[in-house]
């Protein structure tokens, strides 16, 4: 059975890691300057983007392999396994739609302003 409470977890330290990086001082920020003087390392939009889609991919690739193998007759899947898989694969599209639409009108948002 996928591990809820694991993937939850995964998501509230995701979560929390980009509260503080919000939240925080400008020293950590990625980037900025540490006390010692040395450079943290900069995440790039395009990184974090690339690898959000590769994790929405990854969803979606297991989401159709359980359901390809429950539909061939393998019996040692259970039903309830495969349709939490499948909802967990669509809730990662809708918030990708969801992302995408915010990103587009962000985007129309800036364009549009006067110069």
């Amino acid at each position: 059975m996928i591990d809820a409470v694991g993937a939850m977890t995964s998501v509230l330290s995701e979560l929390q890691t980009l509260s503080k990086a919000a939240s925080g001082p400008a020293e950590t920020l990625p980037g900025a300057a540490t006390a010692d003087g040395a450079q943290a390392p900069q995440a790039s939009f395009a990184a974090t983007l690339r690898t959000a889609l590769d994790r929405l991919d990854g969803t979606v690739a297991s989401a159709d392999k359980l359901a390809k193998a429950s539909a061939a007759g393998n019996h040692d899947i259970p039903l309830s396994d495969v349709m939490v898989s499948l909802e967990q694969a669509n809730l990662a599209m809708q918030m990708a739609a969801n992302v995408r639409d915010k990103i587009v009108s962000a985007y129309t948002s800036i364009m549009n302003m006067p110069v």
